[in-house]
């Protein structure tokens, strides 16, 4: 009987390695099929990522031999007009004159933001330790005569002693910007804020810059696409002072910092105020683009 047993349990051990057997040979199996998927899927992403960038590169390509094309024949038009207006004599004929004259200059910044716009996807930041309350109050002295003749107060609430990580240029390119849509949403006047916090991101740390103006004010249909190539708020699209790609250059310059900008609005009336963030001097990293 306990021979019996003895057999009976030999047999079922062998039933239950034979089992494990054929399932550590399907995990093995699954094993393989896995491997093989993420080499394929690497590959896949690689080739993609290639695919894009080769794609970016065209279109900046692209958009900077546009811009030439474009920008050559512009030169003479915007010289040339002004002087045929100032030799005829007809009332209506100057209007027409004039009409050209501002849709020359209308297509004429469309074509410098956008050159702009393909430059800042195309080329590296140097970025250095500067004081942001400086380039703050450089900004506000810059634009006083606007700001004063369009009844706009400014206040830097900057500390003196805020620093970030920037390319100077290019945040002065982004602040001018930024001011021109806030003065434009104020054609009666207004405040325009600056100010600054200190955020903690991925173990990094970055400046949280907020440009806050008392202007019309945004639904949330305009604040999600506020940084699109080409858009405008309703109330603009058919103003030729607006190209639709000032806040477009912002999102990049932004990001070629490491940054990220939104918007903020709680609706028509309240105003409306731009957040970004840039790194500041204790980030230690390196970025190629």
């Amino acid at each position: 009987m306990i021979e019996n047993l003895s057999e009976e349990l030999d047999e079922k051990l062998k039933e239950k390695d034979a089992i494990i057997e054929e399932l550590e040979r399907k995990l093995r199996e699954t094993e393989q099929k896995l491997n093989e998927f993420n080499r394929n899927l690497e590959q896949r992403v690689i080739e993609r990522t290639v695919e894009v960038n080769r794609l970016l590169l065209h279109k900046t390509r692209f958009i900077d031999n546009l811009s030439h094309d474009l920008g050559t024949p512009l030169t003479p038009l915007i010289t040339l007009l002004p002087a045929i207006k100032n030799e005829v004599s007809n009332p209506k004929t100057k209007e027409l004159v004039d009409t050209c004259i501002r849709n020359a200059e209308y297509i004429r910044r469309v074509v410098n933001n956008t050159r702009k716009l393909a430059e800042v996807s195309s080329t590296d930041f140097l970025l250095k330790k500067e004081s942001l309350f400086d380039i703050v109050n450089e900004l506000q002295k810059k634009y006083e005569v606007i700001f004063n003749s369009c009844n706009i107060k400014v206040e830097n609430n900057i500390s003196k002693d805020v620093f970030i990580k920037t390319e100077k240029s290019k945040l002065m390119d982004l602040f001018d910007h930024i001011s021109s849509n806030a003065v434009n949403s104020m054609p009666d006047g207004g405040a325009l804020t600056f100010e600054s916090k200190t955020i903690q991101r991925n173990n990094e740390t970055f400046i949280q810059i907020s440009v806050s103006d008392t202007g019309v004010g945004l639904i949330r249909e305009q604040t999600d696409h506020l940084f699109d190539e080409f858009y405008k708020v309703d109330d603009s699209r058919h103003k030729l002072d607006s190209t639709g790609l000032g806040l477009t250059i912002c999102k990049n310059i932004v990001e070629k910092h490491g940054g990220k900008i939104w918007a903020d609005s709680h609706g028509e009336g309240t105003g409306t105020t731009i957040h970004f963030t840039l790194p500041s001097p204790e980030v230690v990293f390196s970025r190629s683009f």
